[in-house]
């Protein structure tokens, strides 16, 4: 509280959301390899892809370093054969992001590190060996909050004030648990047994949070959906594994609104072997971060307006965005794509699938947010000899968020569901619905004054003190700017001119009484 002679203002601190640039690096990816003695020749590529991502992160002293897996992907076909070949090569590397001052200056940071495949090119070096070079693109995302002082009162000197109610954020407690979901998926018994698997797709979400005794529970559950080949072709297999975690951070009581965002680090997939030689289990290790944010929530009033009605003021007024309680976010946007083989007939689809790639958020001038990138789209199928091949295609998005006005980092986009039809000899159209679902702190914007100087030996000029005023008011005009540009109290027009509303609604003959 800050004090001079009669003359005091009251203080309180919120926190103001910060939402830093992003930052972004690529890990050159290289990669020589010789077919182990068992695969086929290498006669006709299919697809190649880097599976990137993020498994461990740690930042000290303005350095943020990071742990990167690639799994380089290959699908490939023998010169005598139709059955699809599958290989994976596992890489490991180490980064590292200097952060700017004004990183370090937005307190307690929230992070989210992700990586994409920029390009990988692969050529056949020999029928026994291929070559891989490409790039890895890693991004980080940062958001925090920096403390900020609000006028929540004002006593002395004659002083009026307009203030508003206002909940908000007065405290962040920000957690991760790391964990490994280990799972058996089987086949069943009507589908045919895997030779080997082509492909793995997980998506990640939250469905319960709640605090118990100071502890996060959290309930949530991994959809996975693969690829595999068999002796009949390409199939798939889908299965939903349900997960249950404790996340433990000093400080939680059981009122605290709680967001997670589940984020996959890693997977892996282990087929298993029975006696007939038939592969019809698969041992899943799914490595999941669990990002955790909890708030504690306050109320108050602050003051948007005041004045002195015998000195004159200088008001020190911003537009404060004040963090709120989180609520939950479901949005969803269609995409459909066609894509097209004119060299080949086309006579079955085994599988499509998409993903989202490039992803980049910016906010309106208008307010809201705006998400843009592109969906990369895939189509396993084959044609009239029987031969497997794969279409690709990249199509780029906006996807308009207006009514959401995000004061933290989105929860990821997944692909809900891709669907997909033949539509000729030579074209499948493929629909993609892309998913934003999870809980969001969003901000109010509010102007509100953060500091008053009044000069106590200061005064208005008498003029501006008449013993009487008449003042004819048009509808609309509010009470507190009449009395302020009269250096007088709302509240003595109110009761001189029996006024019960704070705006006028027809025309009206004010008598303007003088207080001091």
């Amino acid at each position: 509280m800050m004090q001079n002679n009669d003359w005091s203002l009251r203080h309180e601190t919120v926190l103001k959301p910060v939402l830093l640039p992003e930052l972004t690096q690529e890990q050159s990816v290289e990669l020589d390899y010789v077919l182990p003695d068992y695969y086929p020749d290498f006669f006709r590529l299919l697809y190649c892809t880097a599976e990137a991502s993020v498994t461990s992160q740690s930042i000290s002293e303005g350095i943020l370093q990071y742990a990167l897996h690639v799994q380089l992907h290959v699908l490939y076909c023998g010169e005598q054969t139709e059955t699809i070949q599958a290989l994976t090569q596992q890489l490991d590397y180490h980064g590292q992001f200097t952060l700017p001052p004004e990183h370090a200056a937005a307190g307690d940071l929230q992070i989210r590190l992700t990586a994409e495949p920029s390009y990988l090119n692969c050529r056949a070096v020999s029928q026994r060996r291929i070559d891989l070079r490409g790039a890895v693109r890693v991004r980080a995302a940062l958001c925090g909050e920096e403390p900020v002082e609000i006028l929540s009162g004002a006593e002395g000197l004659h002083t009026q004030t307009q203030a508003i109610p206002v909940s908000y954020v007065s405290e962040i407690l920000r957690t991760e648990k790391h964990f490994t979901l280990a799972e058996d998926i089987r086949l069943d018994a009507a589908q045919p047994a895997m030779l080997s698997l082509l492909r793995a797709q997980t998506s990640l979400s939250v469905s319960e949070t709640r605090i118990v005794a100071g502890k996060l529970v959290i309930k949530g559950e991994a959809a996975v959906t693969l690829l595999y080949t068999s002796a009949a072709g390409a199939e798939t297999l889908s299965a939903v594994l349900p997960f249950s975690q404790i996340a433990e951070q000093d400080g939680l009581s059981d009122d605290m609104p709680c967001t997670v965002t589940a984020l996959l680090s890693a997977q892996n997939f282990t087929p298993e072997s029975e006696q007939d030689g038939d592969i019809r289990l698969l041992h899943c290790d799914l490595q999941i971060s669990l990002q955790c944010t909890a708030i504690r929530q306050a109320s108050g009033t602050f003051l948007t307006d005041l004045y002195s009605t015998v000195h004159p003021a200088e008001l020190q007024r911003e537009m404060i965005p004040v963090l709120t309680a989180p609520v939950p976010v479901t949005e969803r946007m269609q995409q459909k794509l066609m894509l097209s083989q004119p060299e080949a007939v086309l006579t079955k689809v085994y599988a499509a699938w998409a993903e989202p790639v490039n992803m980049q958020r910016s906010d309106r001038p208008d307010g809201g947010a705006m998400l843009s990138g592109s969906v990369h789209v895939c189509v396993l199928a084959a044609d009239a000899e029987n031969h497997p091949l794969m279409l690709e295609q990249q199509e780029p998005f906006t996807w308009e968020l207006p009514h959401l006005h995000p004061a933290s980092l989105l929860p990821p986009v997944q692909i809900q569901s891709c669907t997909y039809t033949l539509t000729g000899s030579d074209s499948v159209s493929v629909q993609a619905e892309l998913l934003l679902s999870g809980q969001i702190m969003q901000q109010q914007t509010q102007p509100l004054l953060t500091d008053v100087q009044i000069d106590p030996e200061a005064q208005l000029s008498v003029a501006d003190h008449a013993a009487l005023r008449l003042y004819f008011a048009q509808p609309s005009e509010s009470l507190w700017e009449i009395a302020k540009r009269y250096h007088t109290s709302e509240a003595a027009i109110r009761e001189e001119n029996d006024i019960p509303a704070e705006q006028l609604t027809d025309p009206q003959m004010l008598l303007i009484p003088i207080v001091r």
